[in-house]
């Protein structure tokens, strides 16, 4: 199903930082997973496209991304896990301790919330939270 996403990232380190975008995107559910696809493009270079890939089972979120940033983090609340993000300007090594996800997937909607610590060192660098919320109208095809 066709959705609009709003997504808001929140980074809390010596300041609180918030960014809010509205994406057009896809979702989907499949058995006991929640599926959001969607492109987004840097705003001071609107020529590099990321493709992210979305999918929440349970309290288990796995996001990637493809084109012109390329990651696969895991974020599970509780566990440490490393992640290799790739810019166009280089390559940094992460570690996402997981706090907490919550998950909520209607016919027509769906909403994610997942909170997340930047660790370098075994220290934690920034704690950050994503929410994702979209809604559409299911199209004929959605229905059958």
């Amino acid at each position: 199903m066709d959705v609009l996403l709003k997504i808001k990232g929140i980074v809390r380190s010596d300041t609180e930082d918030v960014t809010e975008s509205m994406v057009c995107g896809s979702y989907y559910r499949k058995d006991d997973s929640i599926y959001i696809f969607y492109e987004g493009v840097d705003e001071e270079t609107p020529e590099l496209i990321t493709r992210h890939r979305i999918v929440v089972t349970g309290d288990r979120v796995e996001v990637q991304r493809t084109g012109a940033i390329r990651s696969s983090m895991l974020i599970v609340p509780g566990e440490l896990n490393q992640c290799e993000y790739e810019t166009p300007y280089g390559v940094l090594q992460l570690d996402f301790y997981g706090i907490s996800v919550e998950a909520e997937a209607g016919e027509t909607s769906v909403r994610i919330r997942m909170t997340y610590e930047i660790r370098l060192a075994d220290s934690p660098v920034s704690e950050n939270e994503l929410i994702i919320e979209g809604s559409g109208v299911p199209s004929p095809e959605d229905t059958q």
